[in-house]
């Protein structure tokens, strides 16, 4: 009991003297927001919020167009818990505002830098109050296009909504299609009719936005419709299609295509959309064909996609001519598979490489090379070159330490639709080192043990997994658990006790045992080699074990020592 005591007394200074003290790290990552987005608001008074993990708490700073935001009593944010706080706000506070989340792990500080939050007032605004009038003069049944005059009005808004009115503001039918409303705002009047000009005050176009009741008109028209006393049949023509249609990839395309035309017993002509190939298209989960045909919608766009469509009308007097509408789909950079950056968790003394790999869209020019950021901060003449290195499409940090190389690193890359950023944040850990020496080789004698113990540490924030694995001879590729083993699952400790085994059993013994340890990022493989010696004549056993009594002691990262005293039993 003395010399257990003592051990015990020798091993707990061993450990407060030369145990590594462990302690839980990880870098800012910023959880809200993570996409880039583009705030309109209307209200005066608003919080965009920042929030983001790490150990420690992170902190938080906001800029503005790449700027320090000065004190202002208009825009404030919160060190601590990431809010951006606007008091009475208006254009003047309009801009880019990114969110900076740092925390210090002794000597430095890891910055996470978010996506890009672009604010601007919501407004529908008509500078001028004065509306113009224009007149306009057709014949009855003949096509007619005006257009929504909106240059003397000021609109900012995620979404605009385009109707026609009186000038007493009464909102106009569309009277089963005749009128068309196109995406830019423009009335298209299929065929006048006479009470088209019933209202002596003119019509004019309206933009609104969230409310129907917050609506901008632009200029007006007088509109004169001449009566005809007999009209002829008039084949469908092509007046009007939406050209240079640019979309980009997941959004959504509308193409479009107005015909005239008047058919007494078919007013409005029938319109076909076809792909190159002369498939016909028709409404399901990807196109939508509305508006009595002028309107075709392709849900998210692919980058094939790209391609010619074809519209065509026809009525009882005739047939048009096909007529090409080519849509080109476009994209800010697209990372390559598994080539953006993303959060890395690496073991301490290992490189680490960061990937930033992107193209354009198909047929467009390829993207500019990566420009590159660590914590926060562009590459350059102040980077340490020996540590970091830099490329066009990754970034490589050279034998990772803890906490020195916790850090975060951005890349930003662009074409002429954009630029996308990607960005990771680098945890660096411990790695799996053993506590005590393996016996590596093993001579067994049968009624001893086989010592399969194998205890080792690694970083605080990872949990030891122990797989044993036997091999019996070279050839053995596969192996298998092996058998009789003993381990205890808090301790760690493992061993074979051969004690009463079959001549059969104890012969199954020898070969390789490799274990390996592991964790969520790491591994490490260990192996202990057994060979087995004679299995005693009957007369020589004397019935005793010659185990010897075996002390294991173990410190722990957590500066604790735990005593383990196996006996083998006769």
């Amino acid at each position: 009991m003395i010399q257990l005591k003592s051990l015990l007394l020798l091993c707990s200074l061993f450990c407060s003297s030369h145990c590594i003290t462990d302690v839980l790290l990880s870098p800012p990552d910023i959880t809200n927001p993570t996409e880039a987005v583009t705030l309109y608001k209307g209200e005066l008074d608003f919080v965009v919020k920042c929030e983001a993990t790490g150990i420690p708490k992170p902190t938080y700073q906001w800029k503005r167009n790449n700027q320090d935001i000065p004190p202002s009593s208009y825009i404030s944010y919160d060190a601590n818990t990431g809010d951006l706080t606007f008091k009475g706000f208006s254009e003047r506070e309009e801009g880019e505002y990114r969110c900076y989340a740092s925390n210090v792990l002794e000597q430095t500080t890891a910055v996470s830098v978010s996506q890009p939050v672009t604010i601007k007032k919501y407004r529908f605004l008509r500078p001028d109050s004065n509306l113009a009038t224009e007149p306009v003069s057709i014949k009855q049944y003949d096509y007619v296009k005006l257009f929504c005059k909106k240059d003397k009005l000021e609109v900012v808004a995620e979404t605009i909504n385009y109707n026609w009115y009186s000038k007493s503001n009464d909102q106009l039918q569309l009277d089963d299609g005749r009128l068309y409303i196109d995406q830019k705002g423009d009335l298209h009047i299929n065929y006048a009719k006479t009470t088209d000009a019933s209202d002596p005050f003119g019509i004019k176009c309206g933009l609104s936005g969230r409310s129907s009741a917050n609506i901008v008109f632009g200029d007006a028209y007088n509109l004169y419709v001449t009566p005809v006393a007999q009209i002829q049949g008039q084949a469908p023509v092509l007046k009007w299609f939406s050209a240079n249609v640019v979309a980009e990839v997941s959004h959504s395309a509308r193409l479009e295509c107005v015909f005239s035309g008047y058919d007494p017993l078919q007013p409005l002509p029938t319109i076909t959309w076809t792909l190159d190939d002369g498939t016909v298209i028709s409404t399901n989960q990807k196109y939508n064909v509305s508006s009595n045909g002028r309107s075709l919608i392709i849900y998210k766009l692919l980058e094939q996609d790209e391609r010619n469509y074809y519209c065509k009308a026809k009525n009882n007097f005739g047939e048009s001519d096909p007529h090409q509408v080519f849509l080109n789909v476009t994209s800010k950079p697209i990372f390559y598979e598994n080539k953006a950056p993303r959060d890395v968790t690496v073991s301490q003394n290992k490189h680490v490489t960061i990937p930033c790999e992107a193209r354009s869209a198909s047929g467009e020019t390829p993207p500019s090379p990566a420009f590159w950021y660590v914590n926060g901060r562009q590459t350059g003449q102040h980077t340490n070159q020996s540590k970091i290195d830099v490329k066009a499409d990754s970034l490589t940090i050279r034998s990772a330490q803890k906490p020195d190389d916790i850090l975060c690193v951005l890349c930003i890359v662009s074409n002429s639709n954009g630029e996308k950023m990607g960005e990771a944040c680098v945890n660096v850990i411990l790695s799996i080192e053993l506590t005590q020496p393996i016996n590596v080789n093993q001579e067994v004698a049968y009624g001893n043990s086989i010592d399969l113990t194998v205890l080792a540490k690694t970083d605080i924030s990872q949990q030891l997994i122990y797989k044993w694995t036997h091999f019996r001879n070279k050839s053995d590729l596969v192996g298998e658990e092996p058998k009789f083993t003993f381990h205890d699952p808090v301790t760690k400790v493992a061993y074979i006790n051969t004690t009463g085994m079959t001549e059969a059993e104890f012969e199954s013994l020898r070969g390789e045992y490799v274990v390996n340890i592991s964790h969520l990022y790491d591994y490490r493989i260990e192996r202990i080699h057994v060979t087995l010696q004679d299995k005693p004549a009957p007369d020589d056993i004397s019935g005793q074990s010659n185990l010897v009594p075996r002390i294991y002691l173990t410190c722990l990262t957590t500066m604790t020592v735990t005593f383990l005293l196996f006996t083998a039993i006769a």
